[in-house]
């Protein structure tokens, strides 16, 4: 065959691709995206929306309370200990972080529960008051987050049902900042910021179990 005729078959070739796709594309419209959920985006859709709300939130709140990171960790199991018991770490799943200030979001990164319990003893107040860095007995964790610059911080659990799933935390990172924090306001931000995100991971949960 001539080059001619290569191009000819070339060009049939193509065509019936681009029907198949035009096809399917029609039919995911239709409803037949159901069967191809990543392809269509379809189950995509809740997500995206969650975890933009989410992002928004925290934006919010960290420009309300003039802090330097507003933040979501949440709890996960991964892997065992050679006990058979399940490792519980704990991860920064969302950030929002001021101008020029480092993120987390590489250290703060499937940390063993244990190595932290001393901070995350205090979300069982569910009180949103602001804590001294500089004031907390001396352990891993505070020196975790002298190491970030945190001089005061505020958080809230996150929680599914019953049980703490994660928390909220806002963190100031300079002196000057924490001086001018207006308490009542931050806390009553912070307050109503981690109403709205278990609102919106709780959605997802269900969106998740309803598949």
């Amino acid at each position: 065959m001539d080059t001619l005729q290569w191009f000819e078959i070339g060009g049939i070739v193509i065509a019936f691709v681009a029907g198949i796709i035009f096809w399917l594309y029609k039919k995911g419209k239709e409803g037949c995206g159901k069967l191809f959920p990543d392809l269509f985006g379809v189950s995509d859709f809740s997500f995206w929306n969650t975890h933009t709300k989410i992002h928004e939130t925290l934006t919010e709140l960290r420009v309300k309370t003039d802090c330097a990171r507003a933040q979501v960790v949440q709890f996960h199991n991964t892997g065992n200990f050679f006990d058979g018991i399940s490792m519980k770490k704990m991860s920064l799943t969302h950030e929002s972080l001021e101008n020029g200030v480092s993120s987390e979001m590489s250290t703060k990164k499937d940390l063993l529960l244990s190595m932290c319990i001393d901070g995350l003893s205090l979300l069982t107040r569910d009180d949103p008051c602001i804590y001294n860095t500089g004031e907390l007995e001396d352990s891993w964790c505070k020196q975790f987050m002298e190491n970030s610059n945190i001089v005061c911080f505020s958080f809230l659990p996150i929680r599914y049902k019953t049980n703490i799933t994660g928390y909220l935390m806002i963190q100031w990172c300079s002196w000057n900042k924490a001086d001018q924090i207006n308490e009542e306001q931050a806390t009553e931000q912070i307050s109503t910021s981690r109403n709205l995100i278990e609102i919106q991971l709780h959605h997802e949960i269900q969106g998740a179990c309803d598949v």
